[in-house]
């Protein structure tokens, strides 16, 4: 069975369950803070989702996991921004929050997704 991304895209587990999720395509830096707004969101409400799409707890070490994993992605993807997003990364896992400016970014690669039903 294929392994469905957790947020990005849109037959994605977050498109399906919460009806938002990350643009799809290379990690960039306003991807990386889209991510990290979901992780938040995740750790916040204590759960979310596998790649099955079932839900699980959101604790503190796999919001840590999730958050420095977008670096390595960037980095095994060739990205430009991997060193920025190393250093957002470590922010937001040190103050639990993202900078405003990184806000900003990320608000532009959320893509809600309508329901007309």
């Amino acid at each position: 069975m294929e392994r469905r991304s957790i947020y990005s895209g849109t037959r994605s587990c977050y498109a399906e369950k919460e009806g938002v999720y990350v643009e799809s395509g290379a990690m960039d830096l306003a991807k990386a803070a889209a991510h990290l707004y979901l992780h938040m969101l995740d750790l916040e409400r204590g759960y979310t989702y596998d790649h099955d799409c079932a839900r699980v707890k959101m604790t503190p070490e796999l919001f840590e996991a999730r958050s420095k994993y977008l670096v390595k992605l960037c980095r095994e993807q060739g990205g430009r921004d991997c060193d920025e997003i190393e250093k957002l990364v470590d922010y937001v896992l040190k103050n639990f929050e993202l900078p405003p400016w990184a806000m900003e970014l990320a608000k532009k690669k959320l893509v809600r997704i309508s329901r007309l039903l």
